[in-house]
């Protein structure tokens, strides 16, 4: 079982109350394995590394009431529930309805006011675990939210705009005291706006990071409005192999304005560049290569699918490039591999200025 932190929050000015979080939920490692094959839907971006993706828990929930154990942690603006002290006239803001499929998780949010509640702002707040960011050099993730009209409580008291806002935490190490001080957070450029009275709305986004890790909330100030899924990720420009040339696999621009990033493939083994710039390519935006690098094999070695393999006894190869290994000349051998002459037989000779691919005599 998971170790429990038991924090006291301040919220509101002067309302305070106890919040139990737990304290070895860590993203992307706790995610589970039969879970983590699914793609993500309505994204047309290839290629991405994801941290975090709420579809990616089969628990049965993943959101609780505020004070439970839950991987997700809820803060209400009212500081609790209905049935707890202080909570005035309102219900709970966060709450799930996953139907009862696995690593399926429809976040609710309906915060409404129930007979006799008072008409304060709401500030309702969903803090996920910690995000680790274990590749270096990331300066920008990209949130995409699938989300719809919660027809539920939409007939009641909910704001006009459809809007989500993302708040992040940022910190190079979990921090479970922390984690549920709104004041740490601060707003990281992100509004998600539900456009589609019926039907999902998916909306993507980027914001900036600068630490290697993070807590990431999302803050909702009465909206009704259904999560489907929430995604966290960056994109790459994949590892690949092509033309006897490797590409490495790069951390993409993240962002519209960031310049492309200028790239050295390399060849594979026992070949070399075509040219003194073959081996230029860059990483763009969404991870997609542009250009393209090539090799050769080097002499003594022929192309075998993606590997250049050496030529075999009794065959030789002068010259780089992608022309196969020759037989060796008549009264000639080649006693290793990866030759690029064939020498002469006991007793036979080639003139001064005979090339290595005429016979011996």
């Amino acid at each position: 079982m998971p170790a429990l932190f038991c924090i006291s929050l301040l919220l509101l000015g002067s309302l305070s109350f106890f919040q139990c979080v737990s304290s070895q939920s860590v993203a992307p490692d706790d995610a589970d394995p039969d879970c983590s094959d699914i793609p993500i839907r309505n994204v047309t971006f290839p290629n991405e590394r994801i941290l975090l993706d709420s579809q990616n828990y089969r628990s049965t929930f993943l959101v609780g009431a505020e004070g439970e154990n839950r991987t997700w942690l809820t803060i209400d603006y009212d500081g609790g529930g209905s049935t707890r002290p202080g909570a005035g006239g309102f219900v709970d803001a966060w709450y799930e309805g996953n139907q009862g499929v696995q690593c399926l998780h429809r976040i609710n949010i309906c915060a409404t006011l129930i007979p006799g509640g008072s008409s304060l702002p709401q500030s309702n707040w969903l803090v996920t675990q910690y995000i680790n960011i274990s590749e270096p050099g990331i300066s920008q993730l990209r949130i995409n939210v699938t989300f719809s009209s919660n027809l539920i409580c939409s007939n009641q008291q909910c704001a006009q705009q459809q809007a989500l806002e993302v708040q992040t935490f940022e910190t190079n190490k979990p921090d479970e005291m922390d984690r549920g001080n709104i004041t740490y957070y601060s707003y990281a450029g992100v509004r998600l706006i539900h456009t589609a009275e019926e039907g999902a709305t998916t909306d993507s986004e980027s914001f900036a990071v600068s630490s290697s890790g993070l807590y990431l909330a999302i803050w909702d100030q009465g909206s009704c409005t259904v999560i489907n899924r929430i995604v966290i990720f960056y994109n790459v420009c994949p590892y690949q192999v092509l033309n006897k040339t490797i590409y490495p696999e790069t951390v993409a621009p993240q962002g519209g304005f960031d310049p492309d990033k200028n790239v050295n493939a390399t060849c594979i083994d026992n070949a070399s560049p075509t040219s003194s710039n073959s081996l230029s390519i860059s990483c763009r935006l969404l991870g997609v290569w542009i250009g393209s690098a090539s090799c050769q094999c080097n002499p003594g070695y022929e192309a075998n699918g993606t590997v250049c393999q050496a030529c075999q006894e009794g065959t030789y190869k002068p010259f780089a490039g992608d022309s196969d290994c020759k037989i060796c000349p008549n009264n000639s051998y080649s006693a290793s591999p990866g030759s690029v002459s064939c020498q002469c037989l006991s007793g036979y000779y080639r003139a001064a200025h005979e090339g290595v691919a005429v016979s011996c005599t």
